[in-house]
């Protein structure tokens, strides 16, 4: 979590100084705000998940080939790493699973607001999010296969993300 703190800094600057006529006010239901909250929500945790199955990767990549640098030798032990990779997944299906209940309830018409594609893609990323954790609690499930589940997890979920609005905006011009 330490590298998110200048991250965050770097975030709260930026919006702190970005021209005034870029921002727009939400003017939507507290039922699609709470759907929108909860979203970045999931998203955000999930992205804080792939980042610690990052370093889980390069932190068991370093001790397996003996040479473990400056950086890994600071990291808590590869248990440990492993346990709030876990603890990140399991908040983040939660947020991801209200986000979606939320979406069913107070979205009126998938068709006429183009989010089929998300919806569907969504829906994957948390089965596999669902699987990975069931996997973990019934099987053992830990390493590698856990690192590969969520990496393909939040693949599916960022292309529900920011690859139906690419589609939407730069393919199909809608």
């Amino acid at each position: 979590l330490l590298l998110l703190f200048p991250l965050g800094g770097l975030t709260v600057l930026l919006a702190q100084f970005m021209p005034s006529g870029t921002l727009q006010s939400i003017n939507e239901a507290p039922g699609i705000l709470a759907h929108i909250l909860l979203s970045i929500m999931a998203y955000g945790m999930l992205t804080i998940a792939v980042f610690q199955a990052l370093l889980l990767l390069l932190q068991d990549h370093q001790l397996k080939h003996k040479h473990p640098s400056g950086l890994i030798k600071n990291f808590p032990p590869l248990q440990t790493m492993e346990s709030l990779l876990f603890g990140f997944l399991w908040a983040g299906w939660v947020l991801l699973s209200l986000s979606l209940l939320s979406g069913a309830l107070f979205i009126d018409d998938l068709l006429a607001q183009h989010l089929v594609h998300k919806t569907i893609l969504s829906s994957f990323a948390w089965i596999v999010f669902a699987v990975l954790l069931w996997g973990r609690h019934q099987l053992g499930w830990r390493g590698h296969k856990a690192i590969r589940w969520t990496l393909v997890g939040f693949c599916l979920l960022m292309l529900a993300y920011f690859g139906s609005k690419l589609v939407r905006e730069f393919i199909l011009h809608i």
